[in-house]
């Protein structure tokens, strides 16, 4: 079966391999079993049910939460030659009828709906799809069925009457984020029967994070925007005003902006998300009620003005970014206050558990902001992910980082936290340390031995570096609406001067233009190939990024290549859209390569994606960790001194275990040796992830590492 799915992948949709785990998970799909998709936006989840619905008989429904996501998709299938249609509310009375001709008859492979057609109180649409023969049903942003998640829509918690419904029909249900409270939440709510779970990798290499201070953030915007006068981008806004003003001022300084957000009239959204799809307008300004399912592949950044409520919302509106797979940029702006502004909204009157939860996830999203370390480590092991301590590829990995010794700053703020017994927040305590003579501060706390020590720093550096302190984990913050600083045994350390503070006094971050594609290509025949699209397009009426993507461009522009058997190694063009725009783009090539006397280059083209060979650690570079270790030092400790992640120092002692050089007890107490052992038992030759998963919080990836090697030496794994 899994061959003729790959006929399916490179004859209709013309690529040569599957990503990521989508093999796997189509091959589990066409065992008609049920199955739980997590991958990153941008990832190829619809081909996960596109190719089992064109190998099954009958029909497959698409449960999908956004009108435009449906069109999207219908566009695309249809330029591919795949029957498929969708039912909703922007359809006259006629075109409905017509659809429901074309399933009766068997005529359609894919509908998309929303959960409120299926499941609507008093229709009878039920019970006609019941008459067809139903194959499969795709549940997408999955996510929205839990209350965890971050986008939870309570339409879609009808979906678990889904089983009940259609028996013994299998269910792929998909998102791109969730953690794993929501994980185990859309499982349990969809009453999915002994799913096969995929967890993708989070990363999305392509896309460069960056955050800058929110001071004179238009001003920073504007330069950001005037380096890339060509690209297509999504700027965030907390509210309607926010996106109303913003939207306006871009218009006055000469920016094809337009603003998006739920209080527009819904034609005005409409016709908003139309322009911007069909890159008629560059730029548009929105609330987080735009981009859900957005498929457009060649937006090439996403801006934040104001802090997003939690990482899987800003890990999923960032992921909009670069869905092509070239370089694009993520730039947040933020702001301190932001932190607590967005702490205020999230009371949920009468419901202390969700409101637990919402405060957690702005505490964590308030971390990312004011990192010093990798910005995508930090995302990767929110969502349970191993990563590596420098990615080489955000603001803080192409830094330039100048650290001074701050342990006497870090007593001055524990002590002063100390000193005022636990119970007051940032911004009291950063007053409190520079002798404010507010009326706010309590006439009692300015006779404490630690009021004003820190007058000779500004009121922006102590934000500085106690957030740093926070970040670092020398400092706590409690749980609840009221964000008070908490003294920890870290805490304790650094006061009896058992522990050094490293600090930040600036960063310089090294710029670096990003690349436009993989492979070098003519930037001249690009931009021809861009007009031939565009005209395609408005002929097809349909965004140009559906014709064809600017990925698959680049490669028509790199590899230049001569004829059908040629075109049909680029990536992205199966027979179909061969034959219709096959001879334009040909013609295109062709006269430009005799103009500039050049000739085919598709023998350079690889004949399939390849992994990086993956380095190998040097012997010199493992022998140094040893010998440190042998010196006394902790693990956490090595990482810092040789500047490399922690995760690449367990990886050293796994490798000196497996060598029996070193006993993997001197690292995992026995008690979770054997709940380890147990699970890789269970679970046999799984990626980390899920294994990481099934332990819980409190077992690392090391832990799981150094086993793993243990186990090997014993000739057990």
């Amino acid at each position: 079966m899994i061959a003729d799915a790959r006929q399916i992948l490179k004859a209709k949709f013309g690529y040569e391999n599957f990503r990521l785990n989508q093999e796997a998970i189509v091959n589990s799909v066409l065992q008609r079993r049920d199955t739980f998709v997590l991958m990153p936006t941008g990832g190829g989840k619809s081909l996960c049910y596109q190719i089992p619905a064109l190998m099954f008989d009958g029909l497959t429904v698409v449960i999908s939460p956004l009108i435009a996501l449906m069109k999207d998709q219908v566009d695309s299938l249809r330029l591919n030659g795949i029957p498929a249609a969708y039912l909703n509310s922007t359809l006259s009375y006629s075109e409905q009828q017509e659809i429901t001709r074309q399933l009766s008859a068997n005529k359609l492979k894919l509908l998309y709906l929303a959960p409120e057609r299926l499941l609507a109180e008093g229709s009878d649409f039920m019970s006609f799809l019941k008459q067809l023969r139903i194959s499969l049903l795709a549940i997408d942003e999955a996510h929205c069925i839990s209350e965890w998640g971050h986008d939870f829509r309570p339409e879609y918690r009808m979906l678990a009457k889904l089983k009940d419904a259609f028996g013994d029909v299998p269910v792929v249900a998909l998102t791109a984020t969730a953690d794993q409270v929501t994980r185990k939440d859309i499982l349990e709510r969809l009453a999915l029967r002994n799913p096969a779970v995929f967890i993708s990798s989070f990363n999305r290499p392509n896309i460069r994070y960056r955050v800058e201070p929110k001071r004179n953030s238009f001003d920073k915007l504007l330069q950001f925007l005037a380096e890339r006068p060509q690209d297509s981008g999504v700027i965030y806004c907390l509210s309607r005003s926010g996106v109303e003003k913003l939207a306006e001022e871009l218009q006055t300084e000469g920016y094809n902006a337009l603003p998006y957000h739920a209080g527009l009239v819904k034609e005005t959204r409409a016709r908003h998300q139309e322009l911007f799809l069909k890159d008629e307008v560059k730029i548009i300004v929105a609330t987080i009620a735009f981009g859900m399912g957005i498929d457009k592949s060649n937006v090439r950044f996403v801006v934040h003005m104001d802090l997003p409520k939690s990482i899987e919302g800003y890990y999923q509106e960032t992921g909009r970014a670069g869905r092509d797979g070239l370089s694009s940029e993520a730039l947040l702006f933020y702001g301190a206050g932001d932190v607590m502004k967005l702490r205020n909204f999230a009371v949920v009157e009468g419901n202390d558990a969700q409101t637990k939860v919402n405060l957690r996830k702005i505490d964590k999203m308030a971390q990312f902001g004011a990192l010093t370390t990798c910005r995508r480590k930090y995302l990767l092991e929110y969502f349970d992910e191993e990563a590596s301590g420098n990615c080489g590829s955000c603001d803080i990995c192409q830094s330039s980082v100048d650290w001074f010794n701050g342990t006497i700053i870090a007593q001055k703020a524990l002590s002063a936290v100390a000193r005022l017994q636990e119970r007051f927040g940032v911004v009291y305590v950063i007053d409190f340390l520079r002798g404010s003579t507010s009326a706010k501060i309590w006439q009692e706390h300015k006779a404490l031995p630690t009021y004003g020590v820190g007058a000779d720093i500004s009121k922006e550096a102590w934000a500085q570096y106690i957030q740093e302190l926070l970040t670092l984990g020398f400092v706590s913050l409690a749980e609840g609406q009221y964000p008070l600083l908490k003294l920890n045994a870290r805490s304790y350390a650094v006061l009896r001067g058992q522990e050094t503070v490293m600090l930040t006094r600036s960063r310089v971050v090294v710029e670096q233009a990003p690349a436009k594609g993989k492979v070098p290509y003519e930037a001249e025949l690009f931009d021809q190939l861009k007009i031939v699209r565009r005209k395609l397009a408005e002929d097809e009426n349909v965004p140009a990024y559906i014709v064809l993507s600017d990925a698959s461009l680049i490669e028509l522009a790199a590899y230049l290549p001569h004829g059908r058997d040629e075109l049909r190694r680029i990536s992205g063009l199966g027979d179909t859209k061969i034959e219709k725009y096959g001879q334009a783009f040909q013609q295109a090539i062709t006269t430009y390569c005799r103009v500039k006397k050049l000739s085919s280059r598709i023998a350079q083209k690889p004949s399939q994606f390849r992994k990086p060979p993956r380095k190998e650690p040097t012997s010199d570079t493992r022998e140094q960790t040893l010998t440190l270790y042998k010196q006394g030092k902790s693990l956490f400790e090595i990482a810092h001194m040789r500047d490399l992640g922690l995760s690449t120092i367990e990886g050293h002692i796994a490798h000196f275990v497996l060598q029996g050089k070193l006993r993997a007890s001197e690292f995992v107490d026995s008690r979770k040796m054997v709940r380890i052992r147990e699970v890789l038992d269970n679970m046999g030759h799984t990626p980390l992830g899920p294994i990481k998963e099934a332990l819980g919080k409190d077992v690392s990836y090391g832990d799981i590492k150094i086993v793993l090697a243990h186990m090997e030496r014993e000739g057990v794994a």
